[in-house]
């Protein structure tokens, strides 16, 4: 390097050097003229800003205030045009009911009086025929039997639909099946529901089969109420299909051989509403009693009479868990089996019993009457018929709590099928008369207002 280098590299460094401290000692030391417009300028924006923010919020509180008034304002208007139209629609439909069921009646009145004229012209005729017969030498009588004329038939198909039912309820279920392979038209009246809401099986029991009950069971199955098979030998297959009847609220099965608690437990899953339920003189035991109070929690009138296969556990599983505590009428006479013990948990629930019947049942003592005394208040009906553990006094402090009351401290007559100790009958004993008969008779029925007088 040369010193000229080294003279120009010094001179720039210095230069430089100076430069930069000096322009540095100029900022320092000179004032900043324009530091206030600086400040307010920078202000002014500030505000700007702020306010801009401010009117930013204070609009979109306005804009969603203003825009709930407007929904709330366009609800309020589709709810009045709603009220309109439906009191409009409203006041149609009346008027068009009105019109309508006047029409129906005078269609329905024209119908009768043109019934009635028919039937009037049918007895005149028949009263001119048999007039005629008895005079059939007056020619008189013949003219006026030719001033009839041919007067047409009453069909019956014709009747309003409410006669034709009235008709029709009165017919048993044989009379109903004959009636509906007459003709077509008949055969349609009586597919009506309503006809088949109760159904009697009990008096076609000898001529039914059970292929028949069960086609009807399950075409009727959301219609059928009531059914009775007083008396009827079942298969245990035609059984099972009452549990198709979801609607069931009366079930008869008294004196029906075959009835099991295999029977009993399909019925009851299948049908829970049931109210009033007769297994009187069947082969029961503890199994159905255990299942009445699970399904059956509105039962209201239950038949046990001359069942002697369940025991006193039997019957205290009618006060368990829920129960049967709406039970109004039950039924024990000839339950040979019960004792005070059963009766004591029983009266204890049943606090809506209306009217017992403990007939012939022979280990019942006078505790029974006093359990009833404190646990069945509103019991209104009482018979203990042939109840010979039970004492005179008793059932006499007994009649004052009670309307009607029916009592008996005799053995069972032969006609219950057992003796005063619950034994079958033989054949021998069961064809003796038994004795004081006429007195039982006499003796064993009086209520409070026989003591009252």
């Amino acid at each position: 390097m040369t010193s000229e280098l080294m003279i120009k590299a010094c001179t720039f460094y210095t230069g430089h050097l100076i430069k930069t401290h000096f322009c540095t000692w100029k900022d320092i030391a000179k004032p900043r003229t324009y530091e206030d417009d600086i400040l307010a300028e920078k202000m002014e924006r500030a505000m700007k800003y702020d306010n801009f923010r401010l009117q930013k919020y204070v609009f979109h509180h306005w804009h969603s205030y203003v825009k709930g008034q407007i929904e709330k304002r366009k609800a309020t208007l589709s709810r009045i045009k709603q009220i309109y139209y439906s009191a409009r629609l409203i006041i149609i439909l009346i008027k068009w009911r009105e019109k309508a069921r006047q029409k129906y009646k005078k269609r329905q009145d024209e119908l009768l009086l043109k019934h009635e004229l028919q039937l009037m012209k049918w007895r005149n005729k028949i009263k001119f025929k048999r007039s005629a017969e008895e005079q059939s030498s007056s020619p008189e009588s013949l003219s006026e039997v030719l001033l009839v004329g041919e007067i047409p038939q009453c069909d019956i198909s014709v009747l309003p639909e409410r006669a034709v039912l009235q008709i029709f309820f009165y017919l048993s279920l044989r009379d109903v099946v004959i009636c509906g392979q007459v003709c077509h038209s008949w055969m349609l009246m009586t597919q009506t529901s309503s006809l088949w809401n109760g159904i009697d099986f009990s008096s076609v029991k000898d001529m039914i089969t059970d292929k028949y009950i069960v086609s009807a069971l399950q075409r009727w199955r959301l219609n059928v109420l009531r059914l009775n098979f007083h008396g009827c030998l079942l298969r245990v297959k035609t059984l099972k299909s009452v549990s198709l009847c979801k609607n069931l609220q009366e079930l008869n099965v008294s004196d029906c051989p075959t009835f099991t608690d295999d029977s009993m437990r399909y019925i009851s899953e299948g049908c829970p509403g049931v109210l009033y339920l007769n297994l009187s003189n069947t082969t029961i035991t503890n199994r159905t009693m255990r299942l009445l109070p699970r399904h059956f929690h509105n039962l209201q009138s239950l038949s046990l009479a001359y069942c002697k296969k369940f025991t006193d556990k039997g019957l205290q599983y009618l006060s368990l868990g829920n129960g049967c505590h709406k039970l109004i009428y039950l039924d024990l006479s000839g339950c040979t089996q019960i004792t005070d013990s059963a009766m004591e948990l029983l009266s204890a629930k049943c606090h809506y019993l209306h009217i017992l019947d403990i007939s012939g049942c022979i280990l019942l003592t006078d505790q029974v009457l006093e359990d009833l005394q404190i646990g069945c208040t509103q019991l209104r009906i009482l018979k203990m018929q042939y109840c010979r553990l039970i004492s005179k006094e008793a059932a006499e402090k007994m009649s004052s709590m009670v309307q009607e009351q029916e009592y008996s401290p005799y053995d069972p007559p032969s006609w219950f099928g057992y003796d005063s100790q619950g034994e079958p009958l033989t054949e021998k004993q069961d064809g003796t008369p038994f004795q004081d008969s006429d007195l039982t008779m006499k003796e064993s029925t009086y209520s409070s207002e026989e003591e009252a007088v």
